[in-house]
Formats: C-alpha cells, structure tokens, sequence
C-alpha cells in the first residue's frame, strides 16, 4: 500500500510539472518531533508546481531533507483545487489533497500516507506584493512505525508566508506545519514545522 500511494502522488506531481504553469524551487528547513524525545532540524530543498486551468488549479510539492544523526526526511503532495474571487479581497481556494511523509532514523522509520481537505487564502498588497496563508485538515492511512502497530487518525496543518516579485519572477518566505499521528497508544506522531524561501517563474 504504501508503494501504491508513494507512486500515485509521484505520478500526479509529474503531470503537474509536464504542464506546469509555475515552477519554484528553494530551501527548506525541517523541524521534526515524533514523541518520546525524539525531534532533530534537517536542512533541505524543495520542488514544486502549479498549473492552473481556468479557474481549476493542480498542483504539486515534493521537499527532501537531511544529515543529523544519519536521518532523513521526505515529503510529498498533490491536489486539485477550485479558486474563487473575494471581489477585491483576494481569492480563496479550496481544494482536495493527499500526499506522503517519511522519516527515516537509525534502526527505524515512522511513514504515513495522508488525504484531505485544503484551504489557501492569498492577497495582493501591491503588484508585487502578496500574502498568503492556508490550513486543512484529514487523515493519515497507511501509516507505519518500525516495530508498532499504527492505526493513524486525524491530520491537520497550517501555515502562511509572504510572494515578493523579483526581476521574471517571485521569491517565497513562509513556514508550514503538519501533524500526522501515528499511534496514540504510544504517544507516536509526526509533527514538521518547515520554514522556506525560494523562487518561483512562470511560463
């Protein structure tokens, strides 16, 4: 199931960047924590793209990251969303997403599949200008931890940040959080705090 799962995101993140009408890539700072203690900062990059038919938006996000204590991270998402016009006050646009999260330690591994509901709000101070900021929430499946038995549960996540357009095209900053919890017998979960900055053009 969960080589099922990984290849259907990857297989939607590759039609999105086939006809990507925006791609963006940066750096992404990972902060971890599992329970138990148990929580490290990986420093990695990240991928993604959006193409937007219409009103209908796709789009896709893969980051990877790693090097304390030989651990690494990975991540991945993709969705299909709808965006409305607030008349003059931005546009919000809701949408469907599912992804995949992996992290990988000595002697172990905590994974999980998760789907859900998704929200992006964004403003345009000036042209070049804008503010975002999005939630959502779901539930992990196909989740993993080595040794355990995992059932998962409801997953949620936040974040927002700032789009500053520079020469043809846009730089990033913004932080984004995850929860996906793996076992609440044993107090296991997978939080992710990312903070990111890159840049972005547009075809």
């Amino acid at each position: 199931m969960r080589q099922i799962v990984l290849a259907l995101v990857l297989g939607m993140g590759a039609v999105s960047v086939a006809n990507a009408a925006t791609v963006g890539v940066g750096f992404d700072n990972v902060g971890i924590s599992t329970g138990h203690g148990l929580g490290m900062t990986l420093p990695g990059g990240y991928l993604k793209a959006r193409q937007d038919f219409g009103l209908w938006v796709a789009s896709a996000r893969f980051e990877g990251a790693g090097g304390e204590n030989r651990s690494d991270f990975f991540g991945g998402h993709a969705g299909i969303g709808y965006r409305l016009s607030l008349d003059g006050l931005g546009h919000v646009t809701p949408s469907l997403r599912m992804g995949y999260d992996a992290l990988n330690v000595p002697g172990g591994s905590l994974d999980a599949a998760f789907a859900g509901v998704h929200v992006r709000y964004t403003y345009a101070i000036t042209p070049a200008v804008g503010l975002y900021a999005d939630g959502g929430f779901g539930r992990d499946f196909a989740t993993h931890v080595t040794g355990l038995s995992t059932i998962g549960g409801l997953t949620y996540e936040g974040g927002g940040g700032m789009d500053f357009r520079i020469g043809p095209g846009t730089m990033n900053a913004g932080y984004q959080y995850r929860h996906l919890p793996l076992s609440s017998v044993d107090d296991l979960h997978l939080n992710t705090g990312q903070f990111t900055i890159g840049y972005g053009l547009s075809f």
